[in-house]
């Protein structure tokens, strides 16, 4: 989907091992049946992992072969030598695990795991162009690390899960697709963008920071970001508006009422539910509110997160995915001086983020669903790394069972974590949303989350940039999109990100 680099990392200071030597490097390989004591212990295909800081996305079967200190699972050494064709050195580790720890908190390395070894601490890639970890994977006979009698994942089992952040209908979209008559298409017409110029100005909503003024250009691919959101098993999103007949166009005031004829952009998008525990969802009061609620119920949008009342408030989102996987999403706000927009039993409002409340509606749901998704509106504007009550609500949530945090309201993509294996988007930033006075407003991230059956495999940051105040585009990684990364990891926390942000200091 992204532009991507395909050359491998490579490091020096590894240990060796004995590998077999005088194969030959090519697809040959990939029928070749291992043999002895490594063919019965290594049934899985396997999968090159690197570090979550990686800006590769692809590596190539002849950049592995000749990749220094790869790290690998002992056991498979044999296999490797095979399916690699390489009598080189490797790292070699007692177990699959020991090596996804390894490459975990050690940037520039590359390991070779097993697929199902693979979770959010680390970051798998595709060989040769083809990824076995997304949906509708290769079988294994077309895969490069796959010898014969090897097995890769169920297709069938494979979902792709994307979060977005704040979408306002009002504003920039009303202005580009209503005022200058671009048409409900433009928004999502969005393909491929690079940065091309940026200049240091004064933040205006702080005067001793600076943020990036910016200008881009289009590189092609209209129409890639309706695909990439319709593609997806499920795709969430924060409605950070009330979406009303009769709505006010509000050019640039901090008041939002969205303007009925676009919620079709949604429809567009595949968006099948949204939250609404937010700071602007009752800015036309609860009349907004519950006409908001009419017409999602009616365009089929599921919500969660504001209602006529607390129970209503907290009532989850459930998905069934495939038939089979049951996902719970719960939705809460938290935004200084927003206390006055919770919910009572008796009182219309949004869903307090109050740690006793989000630990018994976590324990509740996981009980009922597969996978749970916590999704909060939070914090201060303006600020990338995670503030220390996030922290701690994170991974009270997390605690409870829940799978996945994904946060917004900073206007700015913020950190991410992985506690107890299990990954934090702090906050994605703006999705279809017009803040475009700096590079980091107008920059956000789609929360990308491979599902195995009810385990995630992997989870990534896709940053994209808004243009025309009303169409995100894909960042071009070596034009804005691997320093949108860069400011993220930076702004991280946990140790693969300590490691990460050590090697910089």
């Amino acid at each position: 989907m992204l532009l991507a680099r395909c050359s491998p990392e490579q490091r020096e200071d590894q240990t060796p091992v004995e590998q077999r030597e005088g194969q030959d490097v090519g697809r040959s390989e990939n029928t070749r049946e291992p043999s002895g004591e490594a063919a019965s212990e290594a049934q899985n295909a396997l999968v090159p992992v690197a570090h979550l800081t990686s800006f590769e996305d692809d590596v190539t079967l002849e950049g592995l072969s000749h990749t220094e200190g790869l790290a690998v699972p002992q056991e498979l050494g044999g296999v490797v030598g095979e399916l690699l064709g390489r009598s080189g050195e490797v790292e070699s580790f007692d177990s699959a695990a020991a090596v996804v720890d390894y490459v975990s908190q050690t940037p520039g390395a590359i390991g070779l795991v097993p697929w199902d070894a693979t979770n959010p601490r680390v970051k798998a890639l595709a060989v040769d162009g083809k990824a076995l970890l997304a949906p509708a994977a290769p079988v294994p006979e077309d895969y490069p690390l796959a010898a014969q009698g090897m097995v890769g994942p169920d297709p069938g089992e494979l979902r792709r899960v994307v979060v977005a952040g704040d979408i306002v209908l009002d504003r920039g979209q009303s202005y580009a697709v209503i005022q200058q008559n671009l048409g409900l298409d433009f928004p999502l017409d969005g393909g491929y963008a690079a940065i091309t110029e940026r200049t240091l100005v004064p933040n205006p909503y702080a005067e001793s920071e600076l943020v990036y003024q910016f200008t881009a250009e289009r590189q092609g691919g209209a129409g890639e970001m309706r695909e990439y959101l319709r593609s997806a098993d499920l795709t969430l999103a924060n409605f950070e508006n009330p979406v009303l007949e009769n709505a006010v166009w509000h050019p640039e005031d901090p008041t939002f009422t969205g303007d009925l004829r676009l919620l079709p952009i949604l429809e567009q998008a595949g968006i099948d539910g949204v939250t609404l525990a937010n700071n602007h969802i009752l800015d036309a009061g609860v009349p907004g509110l519950v006409e908001t609620i009419g017409h999602l119920e009616e365009a089929g949008i599921s919500h969660a997160g504001a209602g006529p009342d607390l129970a209503a408030a907290r009532e989850p989102m459930v998905f069934e995915l495939g038939g089979s996987l049951r996902v719970g999403v719960l939705s809460y706000q938290n935004v200084p001086s927003y206390e006055w927009a919770w919910a009572t039993s008796s009182v219309p409002g949004t869903a307090p983020l109050e740690e006793e409340v989000l630990r018994e509606d976590v324990r509740d749901l996981r009980a009922e669903v597969d996978l749970v998704v916590v999704m909060p509106h939070w914090g201060i504007e303006y600020t990338a790394p995670p503030e220390s009550e996030q922290v701690e609500l994170a991974h009270a949530a997390i605690d409870e069972g829940a799978d996945l945090v994904v946060g917004d309201h900073a206007h700015w993509a913020k950190g991410i974590e992985v506690y107890e294996g299990k990954p934090i988007f702090y906050g994605t930033g703006n999705f279809l949303f017009d803040q475009a006075w700096s590079e980091e407003t107008s920059t956000g991230i789609f929360a990308e989350v491979i599902l195995y059956e009810d385990r995630i495999l992997q989870a990534r940051p896709v940053p994209f940039v808004v243009l025309d105040y009303a169409q995100p585009n894909f960042l071009v990684p070596e034009a804005g999109g691997e320093r949108a990364l860069g400011k993220i990891f930076s702004a991280s926390i946990g140790p693969e990100f300590e490691a990460y942000n050590s090697t910089r200091d």
